[in-house]
């Protein structure tokens, strides 16, 4: 009798221990697909001009830039005087969403609803963020050497450009997504800038 009840607890310390071990996998595995679709959202980020041609305007000029200033101009890091003119980017950009907007209102396309005045925040908010970078590089700021480099303010435009043109709703997911894959857009062109050659302006210079 004593042998059965043991061998009773036995098998279900066991069973118990099976079940965690599967509830605990179940849990995993839901985090990892959140997290895969949260990245297949955030790529599709990236992919919403496709959706509405006319943000190329706008998205074209952003991805050239950034391109000749990361690997021209801040491949080491950028300076107070370059960090200013980056600031300059933000401001058209954002003047250029109002005006994109103001058309859409003016011609009926759209209402004043809660989106449209949301909208216009964003706009607002990446202009001060212009602004603070501006005035952060004229006032010799350490901090201008984070939010001040090109990388910083082209993966703002790209990520809140296609909100403006009402491919991609700005909501708690598009703001997770944009926050929590932002280390790997940095990491990925980390990794270019440091695999790619050197160019000669720099190795004149050196």
């Amino acid at each position: 009798m004593a042998i059965k009840s043991t061998y009773f607890y036995t098998s279900l310390k066991i069973k118990s221990k099976e079940v965690i071990v599967i509830g605990f996998l179940s849990i995993l595995t839901q985090i990892v697909l959140a997290v895969w679709h949260l990245f297949l959202f955030w790529i599709s980020i990236f992919k919403a001009p496709f959706k509405q041609p006319e943000m190329f305007w706008i998205i074209i000029p952003i991805w050239v830039n950034w391109f000749f200033t990361e690997f021209f101009v801040e491949k080491h890091g950028t300076t107070f005087g370059n960090a200013i003119s980056n600031g300059v980017v933000p401001i058209l950009a954002s003047l250029d969403w109002t005006r994109y907007i103001y058309r859409l209102v003016s011609e009926g396309l759209i209402q004043l609803t809660f989106g449209t005045y949301l909208k216009f925040a964003l706009a607002v908010f990446v202009f001060g963020y212009g602004v603070f970078v501006i005035v952060a590089g004229i006032k010799i700021k350490n901090i201008i050497f984070y939010i001040g480099r090109i990388r910083w303010i082209t993966y703002v435009l790209l990520m809140i450009t296609p909100i403006i043109y009402n491919v991609i709703k700005f909501n708690i997911r598009t703001l997770l997504a944009i926050v929590v894959f932002f280390p790997l857009y940095w990491i990925v062109i980390e990794i270019f800038d440091r695999i790619t050659p050197e160019p000669r302006v720099y190795q004149e210079e050196s």
